[in-house]
């Protein structure tokens, strides 16, 4: 008879994506993550069968996170521009570094990305509707540009370390959504908003 699982899976998976974020995928091991969850390195090769099986089980549940990410933030908020910022601080939080030379980690990201870009365009067509933003606005090319926004501002942050990354993050969502043209030194708003 087997014994009883006292740590499920999600813990163990919710323990990776901690250990990730504070040291990365090359300085991650069993133990590091095995100390959080209270099991022993042993325990998890049982359960995942390498370090490589415990990644990739926890990249495989990211999409899962983005469209809960999306349903917690949509319930706590009223325009879908709040709700946008809110789910994008979300998610970014909730990113992991994946070896994307390995194939199986690559499409994980694809499908992650996916999520993104579909939540997103789905909350940009809530604010056309509300009248947040213009009819004429490119939805598409707009979720497309937010993916690209955040991926960048976690770049840009990370080397530069400019405030902390949830502050840093929102000032360049609300540059991007609200975007300035510069003409003889004074911000003229662009006409994005209805």
């Amino acid at each position: 008879m087997a014994r009883p699982r006292l740590v499920d899976d999600d813990a163990i998976l919710d323990a990776t994506r901690l250990v990730l974020a504070e040291v990365g995928p090359a300085k991650l091991t069993l133990a590091a993550v095995g100390a959080r969850v209270g099991l022993a390195p042993p325990t998890l090769m049982q359960r995942f069968g390498s370090k490589r099986g415990l990644l990739l089980a926890s990249a495989a549940r990211s999409t899962q996170l983005v469209l809960r990410a999306a349903a917690t933030t949509e319930a706590a908020n009223t325009s879908p521009l709040a709700t946008l910022r809110d789910f994008a601080l979300k998610v970014v939080a909730q990113s992991e570094q994946l070896d994307l030379s390995d194939p199986e980690f690559r499409e994980h990201a694809r499908a992650h990305a996916a999520a993104i870009v579909n939540t997103c365009a789905r909350f940009y067509r809530a604010a056309v509707t509300a009248g947040e933003l213009r009819e004429e606005t490119d939805v598409p090319a707009l979720a497309r540009h937010t993916l690209v926004c955040l991926n960048g501002a976690i770049q840009v942050w990370a080397v530069n370390g400019w405030g902390t990354l949830p502050a840093f993050l929102t000032e360049q969502l609300d540059l991007m959504l609200e975007p300035k043209i510069w003409a003889g030194g004074a911000a003229q708003p662009r006409d994005i908003r209805a």
